[in-house]
């Protein structure tokens, strides 16, 4: 990642957020009261345009601003609730940052932006502010095809850890989408594996895993995107089964 693939992890209020964004407009969403998350992924050569998704039904709950931090004793799973009625959970040693947002920039200014987020190995690593080992998140799409949706935004793996469009060198792996249930609902999980990764900056890990979980939203969208990032292969790396485990507490808020 490096400077190419610059970390945004902002662990601020939106009003702090709002204060950011004004002297550095390139790095995420245009307007945080509707943020929906990533940018729109281009369709390969080939494949015709998605249509635009409808809007929110009339009467469809719509949050504009986070909810607030959840506070628990020290040593207990953190608990996060998100902007689409949907509440997870991370581990007790990680950072709760929900009122966030996260992600990475590329060199053009693209970004990949998720809010709800949790942290892990803040700082780990000092030659790159706001470094981590782990990161989970969550946004949004009025897109109801669960398969389509998580399809597309496991392809931000691509922009995230490929030092540039023609690496070669890179490799990613993505799984077929995996029908599961989360909270009781339809689900659908896409996997994505990525090995020998270009390293730009000594933060830069070998290998890493990018998940995506997308299932049926109560809020704010008609659904729910779930994230979670886990750096491999470097000191301090968690095994992937963490991201089984914070999958599993996906919940009705």
């Amino acid at each position: 990642m490096g400077l190419r693939k610059k970390l945004i992890s902002l662990a601020v209020s939106l009003v702090a957020f709002n204060a950011l964004l004004w002297g550095l407009p390139k790095i995420a969403p245009e307007v945080p009261e509707r943020y929906e998350g990533v940018m729109a992924v281009t369709p390969p050569p080939g494949t015709a345009a998605k249509t635009t998704a409808p809007p929110l039904p009339p009467g469809f709950p719509s949050m504009e601003r986070p909810p607030p931090k959840i506070e628990v004793p020290d040593g207990q799973a953190q608990p996060i609730e998100t902007k689409f009625g949907l509440t997870y959970e991370i581990p007790a040693d990680w950072d709760n940052a929900s009122t966030g947002f996260g992600g990475w920039e590329d060199e053009t200014g693209k970004s990949v932006v998720y809010g709800a987020i949790g942290r892990f190995g803040y700082e780990t690593c000092a030659e790159q502010n706001g470094s981590t080992l782990g990161l989970t998140g969550a946004t949004g799409s009025n897109d109801v095809d669960l398969v389509r949706v998580a399809t597309e935004h496991s392809r931000n793996a691509d922009m995230i850890f490929k030092a540039a469009v023609d690496d070669l060198g890179t490799i990613v792996r993505r799984s077929e989408p995996e029908n599961v249930v989360a909270a009781g609902n339809p689900a659908v999980r896409v996997t994505v594996a990525i090995e020998n990764i270009t390293q730009d900056s000594p933060c830069d890990p070998p290998s890493a895993t990018f998940d995506i979980m997308t299932t049926t939203s109560y809020a704010t969208a008609r659904t729910a995107v779930f994230m979670v990032q886990l750096d491999q292969g470097v000191d301090g790396a968690l095994d992937h089964s963490v991201a089984d485990e914070i999958f599993s507490t996906i919940r009705r808020s």
